[in-house]
């Protein structure tokens, strides 16, 4: 090794040194930010039980949005469970009432009540919740998020916490946004809007209706359902955005504020496809017929078309087509990426209002 001046390990060295220098800073700093998250989610995050006659105990996470016992989470089964309960951070458990479900979005809002509580001295009532009984979240900025931001997630996976015990929290990087384009089992996933891709682990039975926090504690999303991805086939963690959520919570608690549903609201838009699809355990979607005068004429689209994708979201089978076509307004433009004569063709469709 050469030490003479000039000689390009002092380069080196020096670079080593400084390294050294600012890693234990930085380490200092990322765990400073990591305890504020705990911080946050410990209190803000409830755990979720249900009961149901013949059945094993449901389990799940929710969060609070309110000092008084407002709780959003996802929709699942064990909304449907004759008893349902959530466990305080500090133990206490609370009754939980279900105000509304959506099938759409697969969220769902809670309200807590008191319930009798079970110990060594017997049976006692939890205190009366008022309108400051419960820390809560405000809803942060997703937005802010930048590739690499370090994030964490709170909740209940495997109902490894029981009684007073504390959530789990996992640690891990934001990667990007992006339109969820996924499935459950064979099913598809009816939520196709923008979500918040993260490394966490949070595909997990348990954790789903969880928070996700940035390092400062400000909460920027819900972890969503476990869910299959359709373009990696693996599970996907990801967490719905909280503007997202608290646009739907907004939506359930002033319905007056949301548009008037109409007839039209469960139809799809008007495209002009009919539609046949082959295959047994792979499907193939392609179009039987195409309407005179109809979007999908004047899109270019023809008969026999295998139809691969709509808007980036692919279509495995019929009823994938129609799910996603629901998700659409009349006046959208969307494009359909089909095979023709072996050939890719991305063509742009104008839906039109339900006929």
């Amino acid at each position: 090794m050469r030490t003479r001046a000039g000689c390009p390990c002092h380069g080196v060295l020096a670079f080593a040194m400084a390294l050294a220098m600012v890693a234990p800073w930085a380490a200092i700093a990322r765990a400073d930010g990591v305890d504020r998250a705990i911080d946050a989610l410990m209190t803000r995050v409830v755990r979720l039980h249900g009961v149901k006659a013949g059945l094993a105990a449901g389990y799940g996470s929710g969060v609070l949005i309110s000092g008084d016992g407002l709780v959003v989470t996802v929709q699942s089964l064990l909304l449907n469970t004759e008893r349902l309960r959530a466990v305080a951070a500090d133990g206490t458990e609370y009754g939980a009432e279900l105000i509304h479900a959506d099938k759409e979005t697969q969220l769902a809002l809670l309200r807590l009540t008191p319930a009798t509580q079970y110990g060594r001295g017997g049976q006692r009532e939890t205190p009366t919740i008022g309108p400051d009984t419960f820390d809560f979240f405000e809803p942060g900025d997703s937005t802010s998020l930048r590739p690499g931001d370090w994030v964490a997630a709170g909740g209940n996976p495997f109902k490894v916490s029981s009684g007073s015990e504390p959530i789990s929290i996992t640690v891990g990087v934001f990667s990007t946004r992006a339109p969820l384009d996924a499935r459950r089992k064979t099913r598809e996933f009816s939520f196709h809007g923008e979500v918040l891709v993260i490394d966490a682990i949070t595909a997990n039975p348990g954790a789903p209706g969880g928070a996700l926090v940035d390092l400062d504690g400000n909460w920027v999303g819900l972890v969503g359902r476990e869910v299959t991805s359709n373009l990696t086939h693996t599970h996907f963690n990801y967490a719905i955005p909280v503007e997202t959520v608290m646009n739907w919570v907004g939506g359930v608690l002033n319905p007056e504020s949301r548009p008037a549903e109409t007839d039209d609201a469960e139809r799809e838009p008007y495209h002009g496809i009919k539609l046949f699809e082959l295959g047994y355990q792979k499907k193939l979607v392609y179009v039987e017929r195409v309407r005179r005068d109809s979007p999908a004429e004047r899109a270019g689209l023809r008969k026999d078309d295998l139809i691969v994708s709509i808007d980036s979201h692919s279509i495995k089978d019929v009823g994938t087509f129609h799910d996603v076509m629901r998700l659409r307004s009349s006046g959208d433009t969307v494009t359909v990426m089909v095979i023709r004569n072996e050939r890719i063709e991305s063509l742009s469709m104008t839906l039109e209002a339900p006929q």
